[in-house]
């Protein structure tokens, strides 16, 4: 007769597979969970990192060589600084930073292509039409 109850004699001593799976499961919730909050972390602290003082400074030299091409393009001689000063807007307020230094290292790529791609025809017919009424 055969004994649904009975162990056989190479499982004696094993533990029930059951209380292995929930354990097992319970790990793998904890592991998902600790990866979680390390990406989140990790994230934070990517946004936290400031670029370098070389980084700022190689931003701020492509906003003024944009700014003397869109000028060029416009045909805007002399309007270099009011050009520069409104590419400088677009990227601190594209970015939430008040001024180059504070950029996140990681937003460095997208504020350096957003500079390259600047070319605001609206603005540029605004900062036109200043320069003429200031030379008359």
């Amino acid at each position: 007769m055969h004994d649904e109850m009975a162990v056989h004699p190479d499982c004696a001593g094993m533990v029930p597979a059951e209380p292995v799976m929930d354990a097992l499961q319970g790990m793998a919730l904890l592991l998902r969970s600790t990866n979680e909050r390390m990406a989140a972390l990790e994230a934070e602290v990517r946004r936290l990192t400031k670029v370098t003082p070389s980084q700022a400074s190689a931003l701020n030299a492509a906003m003024r060589e944009r700014a003397t091409a869109v000028c060029q393009m416009h045909r805007a001689a002399g309007c270099e600084k009011a050009a520069l000063s409104a590419i400088r807007r677009d990227v601190k307020r594209l970015c939430g930073i008040s001024n180059t230094r504070e950029l996140p290292r990681g937003d460095y790529a997208v504020a350096m292509k957003q500079i390259q791609m600047w070319d605001d025809y609206d603005v540029m017919i605004q900062i036109k039409r200043r320069e003429a009424k200031k030379h008359g």
